[in-house]
This record gives C-alpha cells, sequence and structure tokens, in this order.
C-alpha cells in the first residue's frame, strides 16, 4: 500500500502510459451508457417475461452479457462515482447529500489526457457539483427528469459536429449517455405507457410516485402490477432510444469500431421484502444490474458470463482494451481477467444503502446497522441476514442463526474490507486535501424532486 501511495499523486493526472498520437493506427471510441434505476431481471435480455429490451437483445447477439452484475450501492450519485473512479462509495465518500471536492482519477480524465475528445449527455442528478463534468470536453446536463430523446439528440448532434470542425473525425471520443427514465415517478410517453396495461385505475399515477420512506399504503396485487407495467414501459422507452442511438452510430460508420458499455447503476423494490423503489435495501432488486459489453468488431459476440462481476470492474475493463494504465488507487478488476470470467470470483460488495452485502455466486450475508428497522419502514428488525442464493434466490430464508460458521466468515471479509476501505479513503483524502461540500439550493430542490431530501 505505501508503494501504491507513494506513485499515486505523481500519476493520478498521467496513468496512462502510452500515447494515442504514437499508435500507428486509430484506438476505438468508447460508448458508455448508464440505465438508471434498472434491475437486471426487468429486461428481456435476461429472461424477463416480456419484450422490454429488443434493442440490448441485439447488441447482446454481438457482445458479452454478465449474468451476475451487481452495484456499489442502490443510489444514483456514489454509484455512478464508483463507475467512474472504480473505488467503492467509501473510499470515494460521494453522495446526494455529501458532496466532496476532487476526489481521484476518473475514466474521462484519464482518457482526455491519453488523447481523446470527451462528452457526456446526462440527467439533472449528475451534477457538476458532484465532479462528474471532471475530465470532459463538454458535458450537457439537462433541466429535465425523463429526457432520453433529448439526451439522444443532442449526443447525435455532437457526433454529427461542424462540418468546419471535422475533429470527431480526427481524434477517437469518450461519450457517455445517461438515462434517467425508468427512476420513480414511473411516466413512459406514449406508446410506452399502455405496452403492458391497456387501462389503469384513476389513481395509479399516485401510486407510482410513492417515496420509499414515506410509502405506508399497501398494494393491492392489481395495484402493484399496474405499478410495475409502468416501470417495466420505462424500461422498454429507455431500449427505444438507445435503439435509435445505435442506428445512428450505424449510419454515421461509428458503431462497428466502438467499444460500448451498457449498464444499471441500480435496481428497484416492487415489495418483495416489503419495500418500494431503492437505497433502503441491498437485497437482489436493489442490487442485481444490467451489464453489457460489445468489444469492436463485435469479438466474443453471444458470450454470456456467469461470475459475480462489480460495477468498478467496468472503468479498469475500458483501459485494458484500449492498452493504457489504470490509476493506482482503482479497485476493480478487468472484466478480460480470467478469475472473473471463469466464474471463479470470490464475492462482490456493497455498501452505504443503510445496510451492507457481500455476495458470492451462492451466498449473501447482509449486515443491518441498529437504527436500520426505525429508519426504514418494514425494513427487518435483525443484525444479520444469511442466504443461499441457490436454493432461495428470492431472499425469504434467513439462515444467520443456523449457519454460523459460514456467517462468521462472510462478515469477517466484510469488515475487513470496511477497514480497507476506511484507510484507502484516509489516505486518498490526505493526498489531495479533499474538503466536504455543502449542497446548493439547486441540489436541495432537485434532490427534493427526487425524493431523496425529506
Amino acid at each position: 500500500m505505501e508503494h501504491r501511495q507513494r506513485h499515486y499523486l505523481a500519476s493520478i493526472f498521467a496513468s496512462s502510459v502510452l500515447v494515442i498520437g504514437a499508435c500507428e493506427e486509430r484506438p476505438p471510441n468508447v460508448i458508455v451508457i448508464s440505465l438508471d434505476t434498472v434491475r437486471a431481471d426487468h429486461l428481456s435480455v435476461y429472461g424477463y417475461h416480456r419484450s422490454t429490451t429488443p434493442n440490448l437483445e441485439r447488441l447482446a447477439e454481438e457482445g458479452l452479457v454478465f449474468e451476475q452484475a451487481f452495484t456499489q450501492t442502490p443510489w444514483t450519485v456514489p454509484s455512478h462515482m464508483s463507475v467512474f473512479t472504480s473505488l467503492y462509495p467509501s473510499v470515494h465518500s460521494i453522495s446526494h447529500l455529501t458532496p466532496q471536492s476532487d476526489m481521484s482519477a476518473m475514466i474521462p480524465e484519464i482518457l482526455r489526457d491519453a488523447g481523446y475528445l470527451t462528452a457526456g449527455f446526462v440527467a439533472p442528478v449528475l451534477s457538476e457539483d458532484y465532479g462528474f463534468a471532471k475530465g470532459f470536453d463538454f458535458y450537457l446536463r439537462t433541466d429535465r427528469v425523463r429526457p432520453a430523446d433529448v439526451l439522444v439528440d443532442r449526443a447525435l448532434e455532437w457526433l454529427a459536429g461542424d462540418p468546419a470542425e471535422p475533429a470527431i473525425r480526427d481524434q477517437p471520443f469518450f461519450l457517455f449517455l445517461h438515462l434517467f427514465d425508468a427512476h420513480h415517478p414511473y411516466e413512459p410517453p406514449w406508446p410506452f405507457d399502455t405496452a403492458y396495461v391497456p387501462r389503469y385505475r384513476s389513481d395509479i399515477r399516485e401510486l407510482s410516485e410513492t417515496h420509499p420512506y414515506t410509502q405506508d399504503k399497501d398494494l393491492t396485487d392489481e395495484e402493484l402490477a399496474e405499478v410495475v407495467a409502468l416501470y417495466d414501459g420505462e424500461i422498454a422507452y429507455a431500449d427505444f432510444a438507445i435503439g435509435r442511438f445505435f442506428d445512428a452510430l450505424r449510419e454515421l460508420g461509428l458503431y462497428d469500431g466502438a467499444l460500448i458499455v451498457v449498464f444499471g447503476d441500480h435496481g428497484e423494490g416492487f415489495l418483495e421484502h416489503g419495500l418500494m423503489n431503492h437505497g433502503n435495501s441491498v437485497y437482489e432488486e436493489a442490487i442485481r444490474v444490467p451489464l453489457l459489453l460489445r468489444l469492436p468488431g463485435g469479438r466474443s459476440g453471444g458470450e454470456r458470463v456467469e461470475g459475480p462481476v462489480q460495477l468498478i470492474d467496468i472503468a479498469p475493463t475500458i483501459l485494458q482494451e484500449l492498452d493504457l494504465e489504470p490509476a493506482p488507487m482503482m479497485q476493480g478488476t478487468s472484466l478480460f481477467n480470467p478469475v472473473l470470467r471463469d466464474g471463479s470470483r470470490r464475492f462482490a460488495y456493497v455498501s452505504e444503502a443503510y445496510a451492507a452485502c457481500i455476495r458470492t455466486d451462492s451466498w449473501k450475508v447482509i449486515e443491518n446497522p441498529k437504527s436500520r428497522a426505525q429508519t426504514i419502514p418494514r425494513a427487518l428488525d435483525v443484525d444479520y441476514e444469511l442466504y443461499h442464493l441457490t436454493e432461495d434466490p428470492r431472499e425469504q430464508n434467513n439462515l444467520a442463526l443456523e449457519q454460523t460458521e459460514r456467517l462468521a466468515s462472510m462478515t469477517e471479509v466484510l469488515h475487513r474490507l470496511d477497514q480497507e476501505n476506511q484507510e484507502l479513503r484516509r489516505q486518498i483524502r490526505e493526498d489531495l486535501d479533499v474538503q466536504e461540500l455543502e449542497l446548493s439550493e439547486e441540489q436541495e430542490r432537485e434532490l427534493r424532486a427526487l425524493g431523496y431530501v425529506q
């Protein structure tokens, strides 16, 4: 660790050891698409009974699908920061309520320093005040919550560029597209609003807007089914927008040679454990997310990877494909690593969600703080939960009192990782003089409108 720390500051803004301009062949363009609030099991590309993602199914035929991909936290801001930095949330410390000053090297910075043009097109919550614009040559944050078509149009305008400025044709580019549509309240546009339920109850909109921490209504099976149908309509709309984006890339000749990553930042609950929405648990519906990777030329097309992977693995994967070195403090592992590809990955780690968990390929331990049951309505009032996911995929049978040895070994891993993350956080904050920042009035208004602030 001391060796890594010694070289950290010297290399943080120059973490690529290769210079793009020195390469004889132009490196691939990189396109990263984030699907906010999208759980993996509601995508038809993952076997869902509704055809919600035909365009992602087409992408899967040309790329890799990671069957067990996990977010590091079921919150939008810290999850995306973990993707951009390849750091666990407790290390980068950035959340909706605690923005920070500059924390660590981010993937847009690394690629820009390596000769890439960088552009981001995002929904309101990924504010510049959190540091998300860092490393981008162009960063567009809309003032609309559900702007899939708007963001796609603006991204395509940027790609088309000014005919008098052929820079995009001369340089490789990194493009980040953040689609927020599946986040509650669920209000998909026509015809996706009635794609799965032709007619709704008059109060279904009110029910779909219910916030996770004030949710005190018991939904009937019919009401819950209608809420889910609206959510699925949002996913289908986002997939439609992605399909339109990919079609335009093909017409521009920018699709086949690109490295494309599509991921979900976290999932969403629909009363599987008595809870709606997200941020309030680390159950499968909240943390298992889609992750698809299309390599240039469609290499490894149609492959499905079974082993557990994490969203912090995305940045190291991009850098390895581009023959660039990761920043020294990155905690993820390239998805090309044989340890991940053969299914023997030890675990995925999730935290900063009123609970924490270690998730292996077949077991999960959850640690609940004492205050969780008082903070989150309907939360399970126990210190630990242990589930055998192979036999109990819905996490209904808590084995913590029966499998005491397994519980002890898994919680030991959890606590050790907690300690390592706190130490790494301390080192980074000292090295970079990181300071906590106050939320602006605009941030508070936006977070309150989305239900993150009371």
